[in-house]
């Protein structure tokens, strides 16, 4: 099969307000609630990543993660509203973001009216590139881990201690265990911010490798 590229993706890629944001969450979902005011099961996020590019072509890489064993969800409100600041179109992989920034606007009343307002910038690539473009070695898979290789042959997660969320979640739970040794925990939060950032890159990257085909 050959790729499949429809016209209509360069206009969604282009059609974007500067600086662009590429976003992604890290969450944890403990079947025993952690904290106050939480549902076994509901996701909680801990750590965020936002690669910035902005109309020159400059690439700013900012990162969040939190490690008090308390109730990250206030923290992390904040600290991405700060990030996002009130412009620029917000590039995410899934609508699993946007569910969890909704989640917390339920939670954080008094961020409630400018957490929902970033949602209107945001933009799933995910959705376009399964809208608009197919390419055979994804295998049917439009995970970030199958596109990825296919597009930007140079990226790869294979280095990566870390290599999918559901391992990012358990990682993060040794932080929160006293047990864990300093020098552990040291080593987890590293691997966990490499991880986040290769995923917000990872964005960047297809992005500009789709754009070539235009």
């Amino acid at each position: 099969r050959e790729e499949y590229v429809a016209p209509e993706l360069d206009e969604e890629l282009t059609e974007v307000e500067y600086p662009i944001h590429f976003l992604d969450f890290e969450t944890v979902s403990p079947p025993i609630p952690l904290y106050p005011h939480t549902r076994p099961y509901q996701a909680i996020p801990f750590q965020w990543s936002d690669h910035i590019l902005s109309e020159k072509g400059d690439l700013e890489h900012s990162s969040y993660l939190f490690r008090e064993n308390a109730d990250p969800r206030q923290d992390f409100a904040v600290t991405l509203l700060d990030t996002l600041g009130d412009s620029g179109t917000v590039f995410t992989y899934s609508t699993y973001e946007r569910r969890v920034v909704t989640e917390l606007a339920e939670y954080l009343p008094q961020k409630s009216g400018q957490l929902l307002a970033t949602l209107d910038r945001f933009k799933d690539l995910q959705a376009l590139i399964k809208r608009h473009f197919y390419n055979p070695s994804f295998h049917g898979s439009f995970s970030l881990k199958s596109v990825l290789p296919a597009l930007v042959s140079s990226m790869s997660y294979d280095d990566l201690f870390i290599q999918e969320g559901t391992h990012a979640s358990l990682q993060y739970l040794e932080i929160l265990n006293p047990e864990t040794p300093t020098e552990e925990k040291k080593k987890i939060e590293e691997a966990l911010l490499a991880y986040c950032g290769h995923d917000t890159l990872a964005m960047v990257k297809i992005r500009e490798a789709l754009l070539k085909r235009f």
